[in-house]
């Protein structure tokens, strides 16, 4: 008889990114949305960045590693009611914008490392919280579940995709392509079942970004960012989609409607 023990959850995840092509966004990519980003993401508060840091309750003696930090969406709070909060993200620029952030809000206990998931991690502090919020998808899985118990002392709180494409699904339709779509956070629960770690799950609801951008070359940008170039073909397909969108002023949804919340205590 087999068993979910049967199944490499680790080998099954590689197999599924693989399949996507293109899920790798270069750091060159963030670094030119670093400043946008930090405008929706810092300036703003949403119910998905307020849930998280209360169910991370961190505490005025403990020390966080937020991997994925971006442009300090949690970082920057954390660091309001944490000892000390080592930041990391393998894009320079969104580092960048972190530490200006941290300059305007006198932060003297944010640490920027600039490092990515697949690299040496001899150099990362051990901290009593590792949180790894919307950047957990990674190359491999097994390399990224040993990173973080290496690093965590006492919690982990990661947060992974429970759709399988952040674009609206008609625009896929649209331009022709039937994608396998990324791997949801099922891998990472499974995975770490297989590894003895019984993680909990909870849902934090988002709310649905509708994108029509200013033009339709706004779209082909952010498609191409998930995508990759599109054929001139697809680009027409797009353009007519974008006008159809216009014209019947539908709105073309964006993001994840869900993000899941795998925690544990180590």
């Amino acid at each position: 008889m087999k068993t979910i023990f049967d199944i490499n959850f680790a080998i099954l995840y590689h197999q599924h990114l693989a399949s996507c092509q293109n899920h790798h966004i270069s750091a060159e990519k963030w670094d030119e949305k670093a400043e946008k980003m930090a405008k929706h993401l810092v300036e703003k508060t949403d119910f998905y960045t307020e849930t998280l840091l209360q169910l991370i309750n961190a505490q005025p003696n403990e020390t966080v590693l937020d991997i994925g930090c971006g442009p300090g969406t949690l970082s920057l709070p954390l660091a309001k009611q944490c000892q000390h909060v080592y930041a990391l993200d393998y894009s320079q620029g969104m580092l960048s914008v972190l530490a200006n952030y941290q300059q305007r809000l006198n932060l003297s206990n944010i640490t920027p490392i600039h490092t990515a998931w697949e690299e040496n991690w001899q150099h990362i502090p051990t901290t009593d919280i590792v949180v790894a919020s919307r950047s957990t998808l990674v190359n491999d899985l097994d390399d990224a579940i040993d990173k973080i118990t290496q690093k965590a002392r006492k919690c982990v709180y990661l947060t992974a995709i429970t759709q399988p494409s952040f674009l609206d699904p008609d625009i896929f339709t649209a331009i022709g392509r039937q994608p396998s779509g990324f791997p949801t956070y099922i891998y990472w629960l499974n995975r770490l079942y297989q590894r003895g770690i019984q993680a909990e799950v909870h849902f934090i609801d988002t709310q649905i970004s509708h994108y029509q951008g200013e033009s339709y070359l706004d779209l082909l940008k952010s498609v191409e960012f998930t995508l990759g170039q599109l054929t001139e073909n697809e680009k027409i397909c797009l353009e007519n989609f974008y006008n159809e969108r216009i014209k019947s002023q539908q709105p073309i949804k964006h993001g994840q409607q869900q993000w899941a919340l795998i925690s544990w205590r180590v």
